[in-house]
């Protein structure tokens, strides 16, 4: 499998998404501190939880209607809010112009547009893959989202406080280009000779459209998986973070190391990881079965931040997080070929941003570890994140086993 094998489409978005979450997380990360700064800590916060509910209602309003009308009108649409967006938060930000209300409203029209696009954009590369291409497409699409992340957390450092009209009008710049491209070289994928059939369900609304997503027990064993699964990484820039800062101190070569300093080495170390090795370990990892794959994947993962959540030892702790990227390298991708192989073709996008809700819930869990933290020891919190990781595998590996039993066989993680 090449990059070059794969439909001009997806070729198209893995170039365009890595631009996006570029983006994103030049900005993301920093206005919560931003907002903090101009309008309080609290209502900061509220704006942020706003964005949030609201990114995922209209995730399913798309997901809904881009199974109905196509994936590409839509995302043109969003795309172009978000050239709205961004050249409104630049200009709010200018020389010549300073205003915290137009920044909080293009912020939030910012999160609209990135909710309308995600769930299509992942219906769209199911559209045109096959099961194999999955594997590829998936664990390319995991390292460029990863590396866009360090190169986004990089600009914003190095701009957001002092240079936001510059950071602003660079990614205005880069959205436009991606309008541009989304306008002009992306094609429909979505096949409505499906909607044509007598049994397809199109004149539901949407409401019995989620309705029947989440009556959908297959899904629901995978959605629960997946909460469990993904709610332990958001416990690192939580739970895990405070614990070393109050808890943690050591010497490493020589010089002291704090919690702070053992939580960022944690970051890099995954970080870096992903960036250099994740392509050629999934093209080696590729001989094996994925639900072995998913089993040894989970495994360390869990491990890793089992230990991460008691452990003082800086060797210990460096070791667990090589686990943990290890894990994460191994199970992501095969959860995402799981996900697109049971989504009918009728409902992508509607099972798409139901998936996405997978990752609020998990982001609520990982708010609530750091409450429970504050009550437990870190060694019952160990035990917890057993439990959770644990119980994602049984449900991941329960699913696996019936789709194999179907003979429906799952190939093994490639990103070669």
């Amino acid at each position: 499998m090449k990059y070059a094998d794969l439909h001009p489409n997806i070729r198209i978005r893995i170039i365009t998404d890595f631009f996006t979450d570029l983006t994103q997380k030049s900005i993301i990360p920093f206005m919560a501190i931003y907002l903090s700064i101009q309008i309080g800590a609290g209502l900061a916060g509220l704006l942020l939880t706003v964005n949030i509910v609201a990114s995922m209602i209209v995730g399913l309003w798309a997901g809904y209607w881009s199974d109905r009308i196509g994936r590409k009108k839509l995302m043109v649409i969003a795309q172009s809010l978000q050239v709205v967006a961004l050249l409104g938060l630049a200009i709010a930000n200018s020389p010549w112009m300073d205003s915290i209300i137009v920044t909080c409203l293009m912020f939030l029209l910012s999160s609209l547009s990135s909710g309308i696009t995600v769930p299509i954009a992942n219906a769209m590369i199911v559209d045109v893959s096959s099961e194999h291409e999955r594997h590829y497409v998936y664990g390319l699409q995991y390292w460029t989202t990863n590396v866009a992340v360090t190169f986004g957390a990089l600009m914003g450092g190095l701009f957001f406080e002092s240079f936001r009209f510059l950071l602003f009008s660079l990614v205005c710049l880069e959205s436009l280009a991606t309008l541009f491209i989304l306008i002009f070289m992306i094609r429909e994928t979505m096949d409505k000779r499906v909607f044509g059939c007598d049994d397809t369900p199109i004149q539901r609304n949407i409401l019995k459209t989620y309705w029947a997503v989440f009556q959908d027990k297959r899904f629901m064993i995978f959605f629960t998986a997946t909460v469990l699964a993904v709610s332990l990484e958001f416990q690192l820039d939580k739970y895990i973070a405070v614990r070393l800062k109050n808890e943690f101190t050591a010497q490493l070569f020589g010089s002291d190391v704090s919690g702070l300093h053992m939580f960022s080495l944690i970051m890099v170390i995954n970080t870096v990881m992903v960036a250099l090795v994740a392509i050629p370990f999934s093209r080696w990892i590729g001989r094996f079965q994925s639900r072995s794959i998913m089993t040894v994947g989970m495994l360390l993962y869990t491990a890793g931040f089992t230990v991460l959540a008691f452990s003082n030892w800086a060797w210990l702790l460096i070791s667990s997080a090589i686990l943990l990227t290890i894990g994460e390298l191994m199970y992501a991708p095969v959860r995402q070929v799981m996900l697109a192989g049971m989504i009918p073709d009728s409902d992508r996008a509607a099972y798409m941003a139901a998936d996405g809700l997978s990752y609020n819930a998990a982001a609520l869990l990982g708010s609530l570890g750091l409450t429970i933290g504050a009550f437990l020891p870190s060694y019952a919190m160990a035990g917890l994140y057993v439990l959770m990781g644990l119980g994602a595998l049984i449900f991941f590996r329960m699913l696996l086993r019936k789709a194999e039993e179907q003979n429906q066989h799952l190939p093994c993680a490639d990103a070669s």
